[in-house]
């Protein structure tokens, strides 16, 4: 009862000090497996202060291949899908509380019937999984750790270490090592299984956790970081408040950490020495798009060199056109009493002729100016030479109108440099007017009246060049740099190697980091061509065969550090890089037999399966299942395209549609998958895929949408829509 009162009263001094967390990084010297480490299913050890390892790609592509879809079906990768909602939920983490109170302590439950049947839950694993993939390793198993083991003396001597830190740093900003997680205070005792032989490869020596004054069965409040606390029939629903603590310290933006460019990214650096700056002149956009309109590839590249046309782009067109020809002329009318002046009339021939009509996209083309109206100024001069007039003697009688016309104008130019230009200024606008005129003359002898009469009809199209100074932009393969953490990564579902054997299609994907120079923020821009999904599930059976030894995991994955850019004599800080295979074993149900006594299917044991369950009254899927399978052979035909939707702008109008292909066909019926994430506030989806509305804030939001056929058949996907500020 004495240690009772005073564990309560540590807790209220300690405050804030209850909880903690773990880093994943490469197996220090000392991380060898006699002292508890590289075990079977470990990737990696636990981390000191300042040498953590860590994502530092804002957005990364996850998908599963026709392994993981024949065994699984759609249930399966909907519960992967939950896994990313999850993740995807998260804001940056700096925006959160310093104790992270909007978190809670636990988010295990218990599916008693899922336990009965000895289910393992598919979302929950994956979730652990991630959380390991971001660069937390188990706060459990690391509170307490053996660093040294002396065995030359009787008994044997140990040094023992923390590896578990407080989720609030001191106000100098550093972290402090912790016995608690999520309020549960660990204690250790060392395993010392020497000089006997250990059971199951196990370790020589171990350094292993119990809860103070709590039996280890009924210790609580597991984070999920700690995926082997997770039992059969158990499952989360999120993530606990140290979890959450890991993934702040890893990438709050105060994390400052010299690191390479993204993995398959490249930086834009301006190359702003004197010697670079250049000058470039923008062309009549008007004009472009008139001859792009007429001309094949082979005529626009004659006329514009350096022009790049997407290729495949170009779509030619038959076109009925009408040619207008004007002609005006004088003439006097039979009855005009003497002395009236001619009158001027137009006649109008009409000519219509069939011609090709292109469209096409461009690679290079950058319009720095447009309109959807030009301006027209239309000029009419009418000029009379009397007959015995002076030589030079006339008269003018002149008009002029300018109006708005349909046709759009602007001015462009043509990206040589294919990183692009930094423009510095305008050194200079000229406003240049082009000149069309038509002239008609004729002589006309009017009641007595006659001499030479001048009709002068003038066009004036005007066009805006400007005398642009700027550097080029270089394309770096890799430049390391003083980055900051990226505060939020998004996670964006993709399409990978199908039932139908449709490929992976490389996602193009641009991004922003800070790389801190001369202790100053410089926002640099990236761009990463991701030809594989850095995330792809899949499954095989993963028995060991005939072995003698029986152990084996569930699930597999691999992970991989770059340690490239450590600091001297520390193990870190580094960068965790795709690609990550993640496989789950699809051998079905597995029944464990030995002799003499359990040598059938009665007295067998069986093991764990996969399924997905909650807390609802809802049975559990267990796999494989074959309505899961029918439902995505019934599926693969349907796809969602409109994945990745155009930007939208904070507090600005935005209508964009969703599209889709396969199925039955459109019209398709649209609406939020069910346990999606909302849609970003101030937006509203329809039934016809209509998203609409004006966002309340700028950022990275992920939702689910479900696409519905005439059939009944439906396919639900990720979408991702970017707000700017």
């Amino acid at each position: 009862m004495f240690k009772r009162i005073a564990w309560i009263g540590l807790l209220a001094v300690g405050g804030l000090t209850a909880h903690g967390f773990s880093l994943i990084g490469p197996y220090a010297s000392w991380q060898v497996h006699d002292l508890g480490y590289a075990l079977n299913g470990d990737l990696g050890g636990p981390m000191n202060i300042g040498e953590e390892f860590r994502r530092n790609t804002p957005v990364m592509y996850y998908a599963a291949d026709a392994n993981f879809y024949t065994f699984f079906g759609s249930n399966g990768v909907w519960s992967v899908d939950q896994a990313f909602a999850i993740l995807n939920n998260l804001s940056p983490v700096s925006s959160y509380s310093a104790d992270l109170s909007e978190f809670p302590l636990e988010v295990r439950r218990p599916n008693y019937r899922a336990a009965a049947l000895n289910l393992m839950d598919i979302k929950s694993t994956v979730l652990g999984l991630m959380m390991e993939q971001m660069g937390l390793a188990d706060p459990i198993r690391y509170t307490w750790t053996l660093h040294d083991r002396y065995t030359s003396t009787s008994p044997n001597q140990y040094l023992v270490v923390k590896r578990n830190f407080e989720i609030v740093p001191t106000l100098l900003d550093q972290l402090q090592y912790s016995s608690f997680v999520n309020e549960q205070y660990y204690t250790y005792r060392i395993h010392d299984y020497s000089p006997a032989t250990p059971p199951n490869d196990a370790p020589l020596s171990e350094a292993r956790e119990f809860g103070v004054d709590v039996p280890e069965y009924m210790m609580g409040f597991t984070p999920v970081a700690a995926l082997r606390s997770l039992a059969s029939g158990s499952f989360y629903t999120g993530l606990t408040r140290d979890d959450v603590a890991g993934l702040r310290y890893l990438l709050r933006s105060g994390n400052v950490n010299w690191e390479d460019n993204p993995p398959n990214s490249l930086v834009y650096v301006t190359n702003n020495a004197p010697s670079a700056l250049q000058m470039i002149v923008t062309s009549n956009l008007t004009l472009l798009s008139a001859q792009s309109l007429t001309n094949d590839d082979a005529g626009l590249l004659a006329i514009y060199p350096g022009i790049v046309i997407v290729p495949g782009s170009t779509a030619a067109s038959l076109s009925n056109v009408v040619s207008t020809n004007l002609t005006a002329y004088y003439t006097n009318y039979p009855m005009d009493p003497v002395g009236t002046p001619p009158h001027m009339l137009y006649v109008t021939n009409y000519d219509t002729n069939v011609i090709f009509v292109y469209r096409r996209q461009f690679a290079n083309v950058v319009t720095n100016s447009y309109a959807t109206k030009s301006w027209v100024t239309v000029i009419e001069t009418n000029i009379y030479f009397p007959p015995l007039a002076p030589v030079g003697y006339f008269t003018t009688n002149s008009t002029r109108v300018t109006m708005q016309t349909n046709q759009f104008t602007g001015d462009f130019y043509i990206l040589t440099n294919a990183c692009g230009l930094q423009i510095l200024s305008n050194a200079l606008t000229k406003v240049t007017g082009i000149t069309n005129t038509l002239v008609v003359t004729n002589m006309v002898t009017s009641n007595m009246l006659s001499g030479t009469f001048l009709l002068s009809r003038t066009y004036i199209t005007w066009f805006t060049n400007h005398y642009l100074a700027d550097f080029p932009v270089l394309c770096v393969t890799n430049e390391p740099g003083l980055r900051r953490g990226v505060e939020k990564i998004t996670f964006v579902k993709t399409a990978y190697d199908s039932l139908l054997g449709k490929f992976y299609q490389p996602q193009t994907n641009s991004f922003t980091m800070t790389t801190v120079t001369n202790s100053t923020n410089w926002v640099q821009t990236f761009q990463r061509v991701v030809t594989t999904p850095d995330f792809l599930f899949t499954a095989q059976d993963m028995l060991p065969g005939p072995s003698a030894d029986l152990i084996w995991n569930e699930s597999a994955r691999n992970i991989v550090f770059n340690a490239t850019n450590q600091l001297n004599g520390m193990n870190g800080p580094g960068t965790i890089d795709p690609i990550t295979v993640i496989t789950f074993n699809r051998s079905g149900p597995v029944y464990y037999n030995y002799a003499p006594a359990n040598m059938n299917e009665r007295t067998s044991i069986r093991l764990s399966i996969w399924a997905s369950f909650d807390d609802s009254t809802n049975a559990p899927v267990i796999y494989p299942n074959g309505t899961s399978i029918a439902s995505v052979e019934s599926q693969m035909l349907m796809q969602v395209t409109s994945t990745t939707l155009p930007p939208a702008r904070a507090h600005i109008s935005y209508t964009t549609q969703l599209t889709g292909s396969g199925g039955s066909g459109s019209p398709y019926t649209w609406s939020l998958a069910p346990d999606s994430a909302a849609l970003p506030s101030g937006l509203s989806l329809s039934s016809g895929g209509v998203l609409s509305g004006s966002p309340a804030t700028s950022g990275i939001y992920s939702f689910f949408v479900k696409m519905s056929d005439r059939g009944g058949g439906f396919t639900v996907w990720q979408v991702t829509l970017t707000v700017l500020p």
